[in-house]
């Protein structure tokens, strides 16, 4: 059997999705089992820098191949068309020239649902099998427009009744797959992953001169509540006898909400109390985490929160971080309140502003609530703890098929 993880996010660098691939790979391949990411679009933007610049090779042990050659996408918009044409025609013939019986294809693409489903048949002509990662309901991490519906629609109709089996990232998921599922389909829950090895680095925030709260996801209120954090902040800097600063990746000028974050900033006197650095390489971002003393995952109660669960908690918790987290979602089925974290409601700035002044003013908790996320993450979201799991899954709908 070898496993080949289908996707379109980028690799090996890139942000939470291609994080949870690497996590995949590396516990297939704990098993012994051959594995191979395969991306079927060129991932890096024309006129922006890339992340990634080679087309196949290995990373951390881990097989890929970027079907059309490299991850360069042409300046030539006419190009680019018949390459993304073509990179799904070269993925096509790919699978049907290597796919033997008994192979599995993971899916790790949530879009291109009608060449999702040829894929699939393809597999399945090959007497492979098909699985889909779920980690976010289906075309719901956007605006709720009509053709985003329609494509949901027909994922739920037209696609989930031809996948063999389901890898699905919360409860809520589980339901979903469970709904649409052909009868004979399993459906397999897998938290967020993390390399717990990888991410449990040496604590350095004494290193720093200023303390400070670290955010390392994207500038955009719906998804990650950007807005109400920084709001948060500058109310708790009223209430504590000391500097903090917050440090946050991405741009300003890339964020939707840029002329909002600059009024925060004027009206909370924060233009030398927080910084935003663009886009860390791994190495830089596991730097800027060693350092901090607070993290913060300030989801709000949407429908994309409700259904995913954030890969970042994990790397937070591994790296023995003190997390504030929002009472949304998935989370809340591993972690405990004053625990193994500070669990607030959402949208509640001043709630949330209290917590940024406990964690900065009752430092004792702070280091417990860190040692306990620790734990809790090494016992329930390492990827080596799902190894045996996700190849017993593969190899029971193989063994019930033959």
């Amino acid at each position: 059997m070898k496993v080949y993880i289908l996707t379109r996010e980028p690799f090996p660098n890139g942000m939470a999705a291609t994080n949870r691939i690497k996590c995949y790979a590396k516990a297939i391949i704990k098993k012994k089992v051959a594995c191979e990411v395969l991306i079927c679009t060129r991932t890096e933007r024309y006129g922006k820098p890339p992340k990634n610049t080679i087309g196949d090779g290995i990373f951390e042990g881990i097989s890929y191949k970027y079907i059309g050659g490299t991850p360069l996408r042409s300046g030539n918009i006419v190009l680019r068309q018949i390459n993304d044409r073509m990179d799904k025609v070269w993925t096509m013939l790919y699978l049907f020239k290597h796919l033997k019986k008994g192979d599995i294809v993971l899916g790790y693409c949530g879009v291109f649902p009608h060449f999702i489903n040829t894929i699939i048949r393809i597999t399945h002509m090959k007497n492979a099998f098909y699985f889909r990662d779920l980690c976010e309901l289906p075309y719901g991490t956007s605006q709720e427009t009509a053709r985003n519906i329609k494509l949901r629609k027909f994922t739920f109709s037209k696609q989930f009744p031809l996948c063999d089996g389901f890898i699905a990232i919360s409860d809520t998921l589980v339901t979903l797959a469970e709904k649409y599922k052909r009868t004979d389909a399993k459906v397999l829950k897998v938290p967020i992953l993390v390399d717990f090895e990888k991410y449990c680095i040496v604590d350095k925030s004494n290193e720093v001169d200023v303390p400070y709260i670290f955010h390392s996801g994207t500038l955009f209120e719906q998804k990650d509540g950007i807005l109400g954090m920084i709001e948060a902040f500058g109310i708790a800097l009223r209430q504590i006898p000391f500097p903090i600063r917050f440090i946050s990746t991405g741009k300003i000028e890339n964020s939707p909400h840029k002329e909002a974050i600059h009024e925060l900033i004027e009206k909370y006197h924060l233009k030398d109390k927080i910084l935003f650095t663009g886009y860390l390489s791994e190495s830089e971002l596991r730097d800027y985490l060693s350092k901090a003393s607070l993290v913060i995952i300030n989801k709000y109660d949407t429908q994309q929160n409700k259904y995913c669960f954030s890969t970042k908690l994990a790397e937070y918790l591994a790296a023995s971080k003190p997390v504030i987290i929002t009472k949304v979602g998935e989370a809340m089925n591993w972690l405990t309140n004053g625990k193994d974290a500070y669990i607030v409601e959402a949208q509640r700035i001043d709630s949330l502003a209290e917590k940024i002044v406990d964690a900065f003013t009752e430092v004792q908790k702070r280091y417990d609530i860190a040692k306990n996320g620790f734990k809790t993450c090494k016992n329930s979201f390492d990827y080596r703890n799902y190894s045996k799991q996700l190849i017993d899954f593969f190899t029971q709908i193989s063994n019930d098929t033959n």
